[in-house]
């Protein structure tokens, strides 16, 4: 009994739509997509922030950061929402300034992930301490509002 045997082309060409559609059956719902007003409204948000840490104002932040937060410092010492609050409000280190040297938010999914660069002047036990430090967050948009969900941050040599 003889077997024909499909042309190799053939099978190449079945197995690549099965997988075209397989894969196309398992994608995730596509993210919302951003406008440049989503941007800017994280972008202003972002340079409200710092200002409310250099006042120490825990009021105004708190809205301004997720309940999930995760904030890592350039030290590895990682806080959640509570924690970075009442940091800022202790005022143990005051924060002098917060220059924004480079702010470059872009969409990732539904989401804006900023990538920065700040010049700091901040003041811990009387010793004032100046310093550069880049940063990566991540903002997302919950019941109509922006809200940092991630931070982490390195000091420049």
């Amino acid at each position: 009994m003889s077997h024909a045997s499909a042309p190799s082309s053939t099978i190449a060409t079945l197995i690549a739509l099965i997988g075209s559609a397989l894969v196309a059956g398992c994608q995730p719902p596509s993210a919302p997509s951003l406008s440049s007003q989503d941007l800017a409204e994280v972008e202003a948000l972002e340079r409200a922030r710092f200002q409310a840490w250099i006042k120490g104002d825990t009021d105004a932040m708190r809205p301004m950061l997720g309940d999930d937060l995760v904030y890592c410092h350039s030290t590895g010492q990682c806080q959640n929402k509570e924690e970075i609050v009442t940091s800022i409000g202790s005022r143990e280190t005051i924060y002098h300034a917060m220059n924004v040297l480079e702010l470059k938010p872009r969409a990732v999914g539904g989401a804006v992930l900023i990538n920065g660069k700040l010049d700091i002047t901040a003041e811990t036990g009387g010793q004032v301490n100046q310093f550069q430090g880049i940063y990566t967050d991540v903002y997302v948009k919950r019941n109509g509002n922006w809200q940092m969900v991630s931070w982490q941050s390195t000091i420049l040599p």
